[in-house]
């Protein structure tokens, strides 16, 4: 109803409504104090040192005083071993606390729910990409804490979050895109740009707002600035300025993506990795990712060479705290003792592909690498030895080289799978606007 009330209003009023969301959404994340420990935050890429590992200790043991009187769930599991709060640290937690995954809070959500916070809690609802979707309560202090450390992530490149900046919405901004392709929420001088509307036919409008605005940071899902990258220097058309930084989220971040994004905005790639269930929170930094240990504690689970599932206990909600939550979501390390470091994030571990002989095939953007004329693909696994992929051409379908691209995805996978290419126009996003690169449908 609000969307459809929004989307009747001339440009100037959705501009001053976006203006006012963006003010009570400046003052949900910055307004309002912050416990001690996280005040002390200067950079959200530091490392678990002497210093944090006492703030992570205080924090944690705050934490076990709260769910051991207040969370259902941790509740009984404090009453049946008739633990103390103070019997539990951080460096025996694991003995204590099962691994819980989604469906187990799915199962039975009011056990993980503290006592009397629902009423001034926030609400957010995962994506349910691969699965039931799941609501999340949120304390406002967990906003605060979260948005603090994306803060710290601008500071470290001269910018602020109430900078110049311009966001890749996924959202639907106007009914057509005719002439300008913009939409701002002057409050927080941020440029919003639809993730929905963006084609060969649409980018120089991108680009001339983009050029319009002069961004000092840029905010968006990986895919869309790849697919704005590609679709502009294929037209031969060139940004005026070079933005701070850019900020990537919600996607895994490919390495031949980041290559293209940072070519083209000519500027530093930050890429994060959160969850709504504020289970991590991950900045990139010099060819790797960094965890803070006042977010989360972390665990590894192997699952095979340098992959392993990731398993947190947040330290920043309390209105519905997970210990020992799967997230679901796979990272790589050759370090698996330093689990606040990793060489990659690969995100959900269920959109891999599986193959006849057991194994689980990720990062598969490799065999896209030297295929000329595609412009976008993706890769959906409908059986276990049949794949699709969908492919949207950058010119003529003729020009891809299915040969090859076929050849590269079997020494990859497996002979035993078949393969189907289809063509496209375009690839169809999530309601949030998030493109995934492979669906398993096994």
């Amino acid at each position: 109803m609000i969307d459809t009330f929004y989307l009747s209003l001339p440009k100037a009023l959705q501009n001053f409504a976006l203006s006012i969301y963006g003010s009570r959404m400046y003052r949900q994340r910055f307004y309002g104090s912050l416990p001690k420990q996280y005040r002390l935050i200067k950079s959200s890429c530091e490392a678990l040192n002497i210093q944090n590992q006492q703030l992570q200790s205080q924090r944690f043991s705050s934490l076990m005083f709260h769910v051991s009187s207040t969370v259902p769930f941790y509740r009984k599991i404090f009453n049946n071993n008739k633990l103390s709060p103070l019997d539990v640290t951080v460096k025996n937690y694991k003995d204590f606390f099962p691994v819980i995954d989604k469906a187990a809070i799915l199962a039975s959500p009011e056990d993980f729910i503290a006592d009397g916070w629902i009423k001034d809690a926030l609400t957010f609802q995962t994506s349910g990409t691969t699965g039931s979707p799941m609501t999340i309560y949120s304390s406002r202090e967990a906003r605060r804490i979260n948005y603090h450390f994306f803060e710290r992530i601008l500071n470290e490149y001269g910018a602020s979050y109430r900078s110049k900046s311009t966001t890749f919405a996924g959202r639907i901004l106007y009914r057509d895109l005719k002439r300008d392709a913009a939409r701002y929420d002057y409050y927080n001088q941020t440029q919003y740009l639809s993730s929905y509307k963006l084609s060969a036919d649409t980018v120089a409008l991108y680009v001339q707002a983009l050029n319009y605005w002069r961004p000092s940071y840029i905010d968006g899902y990986p895919s869309i600035l790849c697919e704005l990258a590609d679709l502009a220097t294929h037209k031969e058309l060139k940004l005026s300025f070079s933005p701070s930084l850019v900020l990537t989220s919600s996607e895994t971040l490919y390495p031949e993506m980041a290559s293209k994004i940072r070519l083209f905005f000519n500027c530093p790639l930050v890429d994060h990795y959160g969850s709504t269930e504020m289970a991590l929170s991950a900045y990139s930094k010099n060819g790797k990712y960094y965890a803070h240990p006042l977010y989360a504690l972390a665990e590894l689970k192997s699952l095979d060479e340098d992959r392993y599932s990731l398993v947190t206990t947040s330290l920043v909600n309390f209105a519905m705290p997970l210990i020992r939550y799967d997230i679901g979501d796979v990272v790589r390390t050759k370090k698996p003792d330093n689990v606040y470091e990793y060489s990659a994030i690969e995100g959900r571990a269920d959109d891999v592909v599986l193959t006849p002989e057991g194994r689980r095939v990720g990062r598969l953007d490799p065999v896209f690498k030297g295929v000329q004329g595609i412009r976008l693909a993706q890769i959906v696994q409908h059986k276990i030895d049949f794949i699709e992929v969908r492919i949207v051409p950058s010119g003529e379908k003729n020009l891809v080289s299915e040969p090859l691209l076929l050849k590269n995805l079997q020494s990859r996978t497996s002979s035993k799978i078949s393969f189907t290419f289809t063509y496209h126009s375009e690839i169809e996003r999530t309601s949030r606007g998030k493109f995934r690169s492979v669906i398993s449908k096994v």
